[in-house]
């Protein structure tokens, strides 16, 4: 550990903090920004009279690689804090300074507002808006949701983009963009440049030139793999990467046929789309894929087993490619689980969901890379025990492996899978719902009264509670808003009425104001164009206006 004076440089090299310059400095707008320093000979004297003996011999001009390692937001009176680092004969050193402009107003730069970093000249712009299909109006609307200007002084002074659409359209035509019949771009595979001006108010100005590529190209074709929707490399509609896909050995469909790996696994459980760009957005969800793209032709997609080794157990990665007739290719990989021969070493099963696998090098152990965790009732084979800092490891999958898992995490007796579940009736006709609070399957609905089997326990999304739909002793991954099972509970603002039609009571029964009912699911519009809620848990017509709530 490096001592409290000092911390550690990019360069390896020990960096002496010098602590803080008292007073403000002042720097001169023409050659400063927040981010970069300029200083003054004087200044550089007093910055290094703080190094004492150290640097009691150093002039001005020895202070070399003059850096801003960070800078803070202006306070009221234009004040700001800088780290700046410099090199005395190539010694490191770090100062903290307190710094103000000599004007309020400078020259603009250009960040992006979502990570509050700034964008260099020449740096990559992603933005996943931007499909097929975009006009040069999109591309700057696109930009100005997550990018703007500023002034180095990070000051509220108005600061104008003078790039305008007609500009932009310029350039991109220049670069040979394509262009459909209605004049909107089409997106390049490998993106394209783009020069943005801005003008502050007293007339200092900049330009800088970007990169325009997404980190994801919604034009290559996407993937569908257990309900979640994929892109190239792995990377999942919602931005983050997953490799832990792993194909799953079914009665239907082995992974393993004969002695060798079965297409049929992949083809039964990955669906690629042509792309996953509709119009100026894209496509996020299966259902959304389905309803707009079509399916690749299976002699444009590829599948690389030659990792799987049939015969040896192991977790081994398959690679699927698919090309749509744009000419863009997508890759995703996922694991095929191979047990390998029975006969070969004694078999133990996973005591619980997500038991992550470990890899054992010397007395280190660490998580294994690129393995999936494993799940609750998986079969491993066992190839000899291991103890490190008093915890023992089995080695799984094949002999000689680097692969472990904690001996405690196994169990000679296969547990049981099944989820807890419960009987529910719906009082409500509902939908199904995804672990992000989206519909799913919109075109299956569950009418109310009959019965569906849930989870004991309701799970909050987005604030609302909901049960998740258990199916062959398993969860489904489906939720059903648990107001059209258990109701929510309102309180009467008026004496009301139960109505079994517009027109007609159900009973005599009169409701008190304050009187608490449980209503269940959204209100119904009647034919006099008021809404009811249905209250009582039974198959009656009993319902009360909703506006008594």
């Amino acid at each position: 550990v490096a001592p409290a004076s000092t911390v550690s440089a990019a360069t390896s090299q020990e960096v002496t903090d010098l602590g803080t310059l008292r007073g403000t400095i002042v720097l001169d707008r023409a050659s400063n920004t927040q981010f970069s320093i300029k200083l003054s000979d004087a200044q550089k004297d007093a910055i290094l009279q703080l190094g004492g003996d150290a640097l009691k011999d150093a002039k001005p001009e020895d202070m070399k690689n003059i850096t801003v390692k960070s800078a803070s937001a202006s306070n009221s009176n234009g004040e700001f804090q800088q780290v700046v680092t410099f090199t005395v004969n190539d010694r490191a050193y770090q100062v903290t300074l307190n710094a103000k402009f000599a004007s309020q107003q400078g020259t603009p730069y250009f960040y992006n507002k979502d990570t509050n970093t700034v964008v260099n000249d020449g740096s990559t712009v992603s933005l996943n808006e931007i499909a097929n299909g975009f006009s040069s109006s999109d591309l700057l609307n696109a930009i100005q949701k997550h990018y703007a200007w500023k002034t180095s002084d990070q000051s509220n002074d108005t600061i104008n983009m003078t790039t305008t659409a007609s500009d932009v359209e310029s350039q991109l035509v220049a670069q040979g963009l394509k262009r459909a019949s209605n004049g909107n771009f089409d997106y390049p595979a490998n993106g394209f440049n783009l020069k943005l001006t801005a003008k502050s108010e007293n007339g200092n100005s900049t330009t800088i030139t970007v990169r325009i590529n997404a980190s994801v190209n919604y034009n290559a074709p996407a993937f569908v793999f257990d309900g979640n929707v994929y892109y190239n490399d792995n990377v999942m509609s919602n931005g983050k990467t997953s490799g832990n896909l792993v194909l799953k050995d079914t009665d239907k469909t082995k992974v393993i046929v004969n002695g060798k790996f079965n297409n049929d696994a992949v083809t039964g459980a990955v669906k690629a789309y042509v792309q996953s760009a509709y119009g100026t957005g894209f496509d996020k969800t299966p259902a959304e894929l389905a309803a707009h793209q079509q399916l690749i032709n299976s002699s444009n997609i590829k599948i690389d087993s030659s990792k799987v080794n049939p015969s040896v157990a192991g977790l081994y990665p398959v690679t699927i490619t698919a090309t749509n007739p744009a000419g863009f290719t997508s890759k995703l990989t996922v694991y095929a689980i191979v047990m390998g021969p029975t006969e070969k070493a004694p078999q133990e099963y996973v005591k619980a969901d997500n038991t992550k696998v470990y890899n054992i090098n010397g007395n280190v152990v660490s998580e294994a890379a690129n393995i999936p965790a494993l799940a609750k009732g998986a079969a491993v084979y066992t190839f000899g025990k291991v103890t490190v800092n008093g915890v023992e490891y089995t080695r799984i999958n094949k002999d000689g492996s680097n692969e472990f898992v904690k001996s405690s995490d196994l169990t000679a007796t296969k547990p049981d899978t099944t989820v807890a579940s419960q009987s529910k009736t719906i009082m409500h006709n509902a939908f199904y719902y995804n672990k992000d609070g989206k519909h799913v399957d919109t075109d299956k609905k569950l009418t109310r009264y009959n019965s569906v089997t849930v989870s004991p326990k309701t799970t909050t999304i987005n604030g609302k509670a909901y049960y998740e739909v258990v199916g062959n002793g398993k969860l489904s991954g489906k939720f059903i808003n648990a107001d059209n099972i258990d109701g929510t509970e309102r309180t009467l603002k008026h004496n009301a009425y139960v109505y079994k039609t517009s027109k007609k009571r159900a009973n005599k029964v009169v409701l008190k104001k304050g009187d608490k009912v449980v209503t269940y699911g959204g209100s119904y519009k009647f034919k006099n164009g008021k809404r009811y809620y249905k209250i009582g848990n039974n198959t009656e017509k009993t319902y009360v206006k909703a506006s008594n709530f």
